[in-house]
């Protein structure tokens, strides 16, 4: 446990948390965030963390209120994150039923069934995990820990109003020239040809990369860097060789190259890393299940030890909860899976759906698992959950598909119903790991405040209901004003104003491939390879007292280069800084004794 971050707030335990006016404040905050989420995951498939804007917008709202305390902020901050989350997990699985043509328009009892249970059941699944990750010191937060000391600024307005003044100048600055004036590039890339085989890389210089970078730290950051290397100087050359590609538009073969193969190198490389961290988290994920049956014997208040800053939901709670959830599950897939035109025996329809929401349960807990200490590692913004995602729809799609094939023949509406069933799990599992991606990080932040965790939690499902209740409607709108993805509700819309809603496209075309059987296993493979080699040598390295992050390789063969790089910047900026600070403090520490020895001889 890192002692240093342990809250210093005076008489923490007087001051209220869930309040009426930071109930108010946190709904209203979840619902524009999540609306502004979903348009941005449909435009461009990328979604950063919620938590600092919400953070900042709720201490400049509570700035009228009397009575106003940090542990209000962070809990309304909590809140309007948890709507980001689920924007996440809905948005980049959902829509993918629109794009297969299973649905017309988006169902809005569906959708938001399936986005309450994802979100509900993702923070039951982050209850038990937060004892485990916000404690590890090898998970840095950088954005939990830029957000508590945000929130630790405004509560002392002390020192370091300058610096924080600065240092959001800067940043606003350059994004505003990069996406607003266009005066900025973002990204830097150089290629050429010799031959067959591509040469080159590049360099992002975004902001809000930099600064995670800084503060996830130089070992995270350069073992991201060599995952980068590993695909762009290494592979994008050998595999361009390899499958001789011919194209005049150098920038063009890249992506294409990236889309086709590159990215299944990492997310190959990113499901061996994922099991791997998964491992090493079973022994200290059964002494927090041990903690908690400990604490709930001893429920009696004379007997009850745990400070309130360690005091989470009750175990019991959180599985009858779980069960509850996975009977609605069961109902919920009964009443939609058209299990009669998957083809299936009539006798196999209550065994199908218990599997399914079986296997919903066991890997929507996994994945968020691993997403948790993905968040820890190098922050929501970075984490590359997309990549779980895709786990989790491969694993259930590869069952079904492999259901299908016992028939002596299937039909293309099976298979378009297999592949819609696996959307289906998907957006749930999608939902809980998203969920618990962004909530590890907010229990952290309330750890180093001073926080009560159960009262974070109540927090977390109240915006995660009230998220998946407004998302549905504005998929609908703006499926409706724009299109997704090459799919029109109506006739003469412009395909130019279209929402491209990368992620989801993309577990589309993953889902279908794996029913029509054209996925590029060769190109998984290598990423395991890849992973397994580097596990071993960092066990040898290990030997001598050094390491470095598989997670971190895992992630920078996975991640675009416009991401990579300044993260990586970050990380070395924030050695130099180290080293420069822990210079002048032995400067320092030498002046001082100087200067003693001179004042006061022996």
């Amino acid at each position: 446990m890192d002692i240093k971050e342990r809250p210093t707030i005076p008489a923490a335990k007087k001051l209220p948390e869930i309040t009426f006016k930071a109930v108010i404040i946190a709904i209203i905050l979840a619902i524009i965030l999540a609306a502004a989420n979903t348009y941005l995951a449909l435009k461009i498939g990328i979604l950063t963390s919620a938590s600092i804007p919400a953070a900042v917008l709720a201490m400049g709202i509570l700035r009228f209120c009397k009575r106003s305390n940090i542990l209000e902020t962070n809990l309304i901050q909590t809140c309007a994150s948890a709507g980001e989350a689920i924007a996440g997990g809905i948005v980049y699985t959902v829509p993918a039923l629109i794009i297969i043509h299973y649905w017309m328009h988006f169902s809005y009892l569906q959708t938001v069934s399936m986005a309450l249970i994802g979100g509900i059941i993702g923070v039951f699944f982050s209850i038990p995990l937060r004892r485990i990750l916000v404690t590890d010191a090898k998970l840095h937060f950088p954005e939990g820990r830029a957000i508590a000391e945000v929130l630790k600024f405004n509560l002392e307005h002390a020192a370091g109003f300058k610096e924080l003044l600065i240092g959001g100048l800067v940043g606003g600055l350059v994004e505003l020239a990069q996406t607003g004036f266009k005066l900025v590039a973002s990204q830097v890339q150089m290629w050429f040809a010799r031959g067959n085989t591509l040469y080159g890389f590049g360099f992002g210089f975004s902001a809000t990369m930099i600064g995670a970078g800084y503060l996830i730290g130089f070992n995270v950051g350069v073992s991201i860097f060599i995952g980068a290397l590993i695909s762009w100087l290494v592979g994008v050359p050998t595999l361009s060789s390899y499958y001789q590609l011919h194209s005049t538009d150098l920038s063009y073969t890249i992506m294409q190259l990236w889309d086709s193969k590159i990215r299944y190198v990492g997310i190959g490389a990113m499901l061996t890393a994922g099991i791997w961290t998964l491992i090493t988290l079973i022994k200290p994920f059964w002494r927090s299940i041990k903690t908690s049956m400990k604490v709930f014997s001893l429920q009696h208040p004379s007997l009850n030890r745990l400070p309130r800053t360690d005091r989470d939901m009750p175990l019991p709670i959180v599985i009858i909860g779980i069960v509850i959830l996975a009977i609605f599950m069961f109902v919920l897939f009964q009443q939609n899976f058209q299990l009669s035109s998957l083809g299936l025996a009539h006798s196999l329809h209550i065994p199908f759906v218990l599997a399914c929401v079986f296997y919903t349960v066991i890997i929507g807990f996994i994945f968020s698992a691993i997403t948790g200490y993905f968040s820890g590692l190098v922050g929501v913004s970075a984490s590359p959950g997309s990549a779980i995602i895709i786990a989790g729809m491969l694993i259930a799609a590869f069952a079904i598909n492999a259901l299908l094939k016992q028939q002596a023949t299937v039909t293309v509406h099976e298979l378009q119903q297999g592949a819609a069933i696996t959307i289906y799990l998907g957006a749930i599992i999608t939902g809980a790991a998203a969920i618990a991606n962004d909530n590890i990080q907010d229990l952290k932040v309330g750890y180093i405040v001073g926080s009560t965790p159960w009262k974070q939690q109540i927090m977390l499902l109240l915006g995660a209901i009230v998220a998946a209740l407004i998302i549905p409607p504005i998929m609908e709108v703006l499926f409706n004003v724009y299109g997704i993805a090459g799919v029109f509700p109506h006739p003469g819309m412009d395909p130019g104003k279209q929402l491209p809603a990368p992620p989801a496209a993309l577990m589309a075309t993953i889902t279908q491939g794996v029913f029509h059987n054209n996925l590029p296993w060769n190109m998984l493979g290598l990423g395991m390879i890849i992973i397994v080699v580097c596990i071993l040598i960092n066990f040898m390295l290990n030997k001598n007292g050094r390491s470095f992050s598989v997670l971190g390789i895992a992630i920078g063969m996975y991640l675009p280069l416009a991401t990579t790089t300044p993260l990586f910047f970050g990380s070395l900026m924030s050695l130099l800084t180290q080293r420069c600070l822990a210079k002048n403090k032995r400067k320092l520490a030498v002046k001082t004794i100087a200067h003693k020895n001179i004042v006061e001889p022996c």
